[in-house]
């Protein structure tokens, strides 16, 4: 008869930090700094399927409209080459998620390397969060069968987390996701991370999100947009409403050609219109 165990592999990193909206329950959402359990065979060296789960309120993040996922990103204690990792994005009804009825709202695999070990791994997907939801992230390594050398360990830190890390493995009596803690490992704090954006609705205030700058500007007028805002016309008038011919094009202006002065900029976006003043000196 085969013995299963729970197994703790040590591993250490640092990695830079994301950009866009970041739902995280980890003081520290980048560093991997240690491994984390799995069930598996350490004696057969054949693994069980180990799924592992964060969850997020979207509006512990400032999140009030739906939210467009854009990439989903977990630690890698260690794999071996070629472990296919599933991901997937769910609701739920509660954070906790022993009791949870869970939603699926999008999947994607990744092929594992074991050049990304001590790293956290990032990985594209495209999937809209309802507002106000509490969203779920699992990263469910499948079991080997009776191969070995198809193993996945979580990344994990210790700097802290904001909520409960979780693990459900049938093969070691975890069938319901349980949290760390609960099962005598409460160092094994999961990096996973949901990274997308707030979709604003028409007519909301794009002067929260769009960023103009410098004003006065010389030569180029920057534009930063969020990911989910189109721009489908731009105009640069002046005070007495002459056209000045600049339009926009990625995320610029070019202002050189034109008089000092002051001018109107208006952008008319997929979700609405944005003007405001500029000055070019």
């Amino acid at each position: 008869m085969k013995k299963i165990t729970l197994a703790l592999v040590a591993v250490m990193l640092t990695f830079a930090a994301q950009s866009q909206t970041i739902l995280t329950q980890s003081a520290d959402p980048v560093n991997v700094v240690d491994g984390g359990v799995a069930c598996w065979d350490n004696v057969g060296l054949t693994y069980s399927e180990n799924s592992f789960f964060r969850a997020y309120y979207l509006t512990d993040f400032g999140v009030n409209g739906d939210f467009a996922v854009s990439e989903v990103q977990y630690g890698q204690g260690s794999a071996d080459d070629g472990k296919l990792i599933n991901l997937n994005i769910y609701t739920a009804d509660t954070d906790d998620l022993a009791v949870a009825n869970l939603n699926l709202i999008a999947s994607t695999t990744h092929t594992s390397s074991s050049a990304d070990d001590l790293s956290l791994v990032t990985v594209p997907m495209t999937a809209t969060i309802p507002a106000g939801s509490i969203v779920v992230f699992e990263v469910n390594a499948p079991s080997s069968g009776t191969n070995t050398g198809e193993t996945f360990f979580p990344g994990v830190n210790n700097a802290g987390e904001d909520d409960d890390s979780y693990l459900s493995a049938v093969d070691c009596a975890i069938t319901e996701p349980t949290t760390t803690s609960a099962i005598g490992f409460p160092d094994n704090q999961y990096l996973m991370n949901v990274v997308g954006d707030d979709l604003l609705s028409v007519g909301e205030n794009l002067a929260e999100v769009v960023s103009v700058y410098p004003s006065p500007a010389t030569d180029v007028l920057n534009i930063k947009l969020p990911t989910n805002i189109e721009v489908q016309n731009s105009s640069l008038v002046s005070v007495l409403g002459k056209t000045t011919g600049v339009t926009y094009s990625n995320g610029t202006m070019n202002v050189s050609g034109i008089a000092p002065g002051v001018y109107f900029l208006t952008l008319d976006t997929n979700l609405g219109s944005y003007t405001q003043k500029v000055i070019k000196q």
